[in-house]
């Protein structure tokens, strides 16, 4: 490389267009002010595809700012603006002030320099037993009961008709909440699902399936239904003997030139690491059955390109889970 070239490098950071020279300036200026300003925070966020927040969860700084004209009926929903490679998408929690926040909406931006998301505070937990596993989903709960006191009489007999409104995440185990689904929110009331939308607000172009909005309506409560831990019976509850298919690898979409990233998976039977293929700019110098090591390349000519991360059984061979990669400078 010339001795001009190198100049025009240090001078435009690296970078090979003013276009991307302004780019990074911008995420340089949002990384500033992230470590800067008061409302910046330190909070757990899940990443794609991760059922809720636990001590493995990844922590990020990230910026969270009321909506303007923001009132109850809004349930005190905020801005929240993280790094543009940070792992997170429409579908996602994060804890903040001692609540549950669920990242419903997302802004797409003319340019790759932050995120921007909507969240809106968890007023409500419910206990879903799935195969024999019970799991934590906090939601936004709202009430659809309009024009009625909750009750509708027929000829001889009256019946609840409360409902509500749901939101909650889209991961592997949310997605299997289906029509009759039975919900406990209380304790005392059980609601049945009549209705999934789950493809108004997703992000498909990362691979999470996004928000998922529910209606239900209120449903008599059964002898198996369990009151003292809120947890409403099911047909998916019974079956403690089967395995859960929802190990998912846990870890960075983006890894720096010439670094190292470690990525994690919680499956019982061991999983076997591979790559979908033989890359020349990224291979795994470590692995044991829970987890992988993958160091990158460190020439700039391969920041951008994707790597395919892939999980398989160690008994049956078969596909786990697979997470990818992009390598940046």
């Amino acid at each position: 490389m010339s001795y001009l070239s190198d100049i025009k490098k240090r001078i435009g950071l690296g970078c090979s267009t003013p276009k991307e020279k302004r780019i990074l300036q911008l995420r340089l200026s949002f990384k500033k002010y992230l470590k800067e300003t008061p409302t910046c925070i330190e909070v757990p966020i899940t990443d794609i595809d991760e059922v809720c927040i636990n001590e493995d969860t990844k922590k990020a700084v990230v910026a969270i700012n009321d909506i303007t004209n923001n009132d109850k009926r809004a349930l005190d929903e905020k801005n929240l603006l993280v790094e543009s490679d940070l792992d997170v998408d429409v579908g996602c929690y994060l804890f903040y002030d001692n609540c549950y926040w669920l990242t419903i909406f997302k802004e797409h931006k003319e340019m790759d320099t932050y995120k921007h998301f909507i969240i809106k505070r968890c007023n409500q937990f419910f206990n879903y037993k799935y195969k024999g596993q019970m799991y934590k989903i906090p939601i936004a709960v709202e009430n659809l009961t309009l024009y009625s006191d909750g009750m509708a009489d027929n000829k001889y007999t009256s019946i609840s008709d409360t409902k509500r409104q749901l939101y909650f995440g889209s991961n592997p185990v949310t997605k299997t909440i289906d029509i009759d689904t039975r919900i406990m929110l209380t304790g005392k009331t059980v609601f049945r699902v009549t209705s999934i939308n789950d493809f108004e607000y997703n992000g498909r172009e990362t691979g999470a399936d996004g928000l998922i909005k529910a209606i239900c309506l209120q449903d008599a409560l059964i002898s198996k239904d369990d009151t003292v831990n809120n947890i409403a019976w099911n047909d998916l509850s019974e079956n403690d003997s089967v395995i859960i298919p929802f190990s998912k690898i846990i870890g960075d979409g983006f890894i720096n030139l010439g670094e190292e990233n470690e990525y994690r998976i919680d499956h019982s039977q061991g999983v076997k690491w591979l790559l979908d293929k033989q890359y020349r700019y990224c291979d795994i110098i470590y692995q044991d059955k829970k987890r992988c090591v993958i160091q990158a390349n460190t020439l700039a000519k391969y920041s951008g390109l994707e790597a395919l991360l892939l999980a398989k059984d160690k008994d049956t061979n078969e596909i786990i889970d697979t997470k990818k990669i992009t390598l940046r400078g």
